[in-house]
């Protein structure tokens, strides 16, 4: 049987998201579990059923999509176009595809949805545990929230270069979960801070 895909959807490379009741669905069995299958691909829906089954985790047609109207409804599944084939009389026949509407996401949630208190908390954890790399140094808050933008910084870079990626780095990405994506990204955040920001002159002159 002949077959071929036709996508007619224009995906992105890289997604954040930022709101919290978007980022749910990353992490949720059922709809956390369609999200992993669309990483390699466009798929159909019996061969999401199929992922589904061979995980215990088995949906009905009817179930799948539904999640996929949701995941829809918040932007991170589309239908994607269709799977032209042949029958076994030769006959050709199509099916919707469906993927998701980028190759990488990023949850961003955790920072916004960090208070005030909590920063202000986190940036006196930090200078405690700093002023014990130099006993004669002290650190202060100011220097601390200009380490932190530069973080920010680099996270905007790290996904610049992702976006700017060839092919093997999605090849390497897509079999993480987002909690490694996440994990991946602020990695080479650091990365780049660190070697575009010279941050060991900035903390030496803290």
């Amino acid at each position: 049987m002949r077959e071929q895909d036709v996508i007619t959807y224009n995906q992105r490379v890289t997604l954040k998201v930022k709101d919290k009741e978007v980022s749910k669905y990353f992490y949720d069995k059922d709809y956390g579990l369609l999200l992993t299958v669309l990483r390699t691909g466009p798929k159909t829906i019996k061969e999401i059923e199929e992922v589904y089954a061979a995980e215990g985790n088995e949906k009905s047609d009817k179930t799948l999509y539904r999640y996929i109207r949701t995941l829809g409804d918040v932007g991170l599944v589309v239908e994607a176009g269709k799977r032209i084939f042949t029958d076994d009389e030769n006959r050709n026949k199509s099916v919707s595809i469906f993927m998701r509407t980028a190759k990488v996401f990023f949850d961003d949630t955790m920072e916004t949805s960090t208070t005030k208190a909590s920063k202000k908390k986190n940036y006196q954890a930090y200078k405690l545990l700093l002023d014990q790399v130099d006993e004669e140094k002290t650190f202060t808050k100011e220097c601390i929230e200009t380490i932190m933008a530069k973080l920010s910084k680099g996270e905007e870079l790290a996904i610049e270069f992702i976006q700017n990626s060839d092919e093997k780095v999605f090849e390497l990405l897509k079999g993480q979960d987002f909690t490694e994506i996440n994990q991946f990204i602020q990695n080479i955040a650091w990365l780049i801070m660190i070697y575009k920001n010279d941050i060991k002159e900035t903390l030496k002159s803290c």
